[in-house]
C-alpha cells in the first residue's frame, strides 16, 4: 500500500470527525447572550475536542513525515485509531452536557487515551518497517518517547481529577498533553530539516 494513499484517507476521516464535531453544537435556544453563554460548557468540550484533534493530525504528520514504507499492519492501526477519533463527536457531546459528572468525561478521557495508544501503536509498526532509514528511525523514537509522555501527562491527570474531584481537569490536560509531542516534533523537524 502507498503511503500517500492512507495518509489521505486518515486525512479524509479527520475532516469529516471535525465537520461532525461542529454540527453537534448546539444552537442557542433564542437569539440573546444569556442563550449563547448557557452552552458554554458544551462549546468548552468542542474547542478541546478541535484542537485535541488538531494536535494529533499534527503529530500524525510528523510522525508520516519520513516513512517510506506502509504495511497492512500499519494500516490497521490507522483504522483502529481512526475507530476511536470517529467517537469523539458523541463523547464530546456527552461530557459537554455533563462537565461535571466524572463518569461522562471519564469515557471521554478513555476514547482520547485509546487513540493516543492506537496512535503509538501505529508509530512503533511504522519505526519498524522504516527501520532501514536512520533519519525516520532517530525522530520515530523521539515523537515516541514524547507519547509516552503525553500518555503519563494524561494517567496523571485523570488522578488529578478524582482527586480533586474536579471533572474538567480531564478536558484540559488531554489537551495539553497532545501539544506536548507536537512541539517537540516541530522542534525536531527543525533540526534534521536544517
Amino acid at each position: 500500500m502507498g503511503k500517500d494513499r492512507l495518509v489521505s484517507f486518515t486525512d479524509a476521516v479527520i475532516a469529516i470527525v471535525i465537520t461532525i464535531l461542529v454540527l453537534d453544537l448546539e444552537l442557542p435556544s433564542e437569539p440573546t447572550f444569556e442563550a449563547l453563554w448557557a452552552l458554554r460548557e458544551s462549546f468548552f468540550a468542542y474547542a478541546v475536542s478541535f484542537f485535541w484533534i488538531g494536535a494529533m493530525w499534527i503529530n500524525l504528520h510528523n510522525q508520516w513525515h519520513r516513512a517510506k514504507r506502509v504495511t497492512t499492519r500499519v494500516a490497521w492501526h490507522s483504522v483502529l485509531m481512526l475507530f476511536f477519533f470517529s467517537l469523539i463527536p458523541y463523547v464530546t457531546r456527552f461530557a459537554g452536557s455533563n462537565l461535571m459528572s466524572m463518569f461522562a468525561l471519564g469515557v471521554y478521557w478513555a476514547v482520547s487515551l485509546l487513540a493516543t495508544v492506537n496512535f503509538m501503536a501505529q508509530g512503533y509498526a511504522l519505526g519498524y518497517y522504516n527501520r532501514d532509514d536512520p533519519a525516520f528511525l532517530a525522530s520515530a523514537r523521539v515523537l515516541n518517547h514524547w507519547m509516552w509522555v503525553d500518555l503519563g501527562v494524561n494517567i496523571a491527570g485523570f488522578g488529578l481529577a478524582v482527586l480533586l474531584n474536579y471533572p474538567p481537569i480531564l478536558m484540559v490536560v488531554i489537551f495539553v498533553a497532545a501539544l506536548i509531542p507536537s512541539v517537540v516534533i516541530r522542534r525536531l523537524n527543525q533540526k534534521y530539516e536544517a
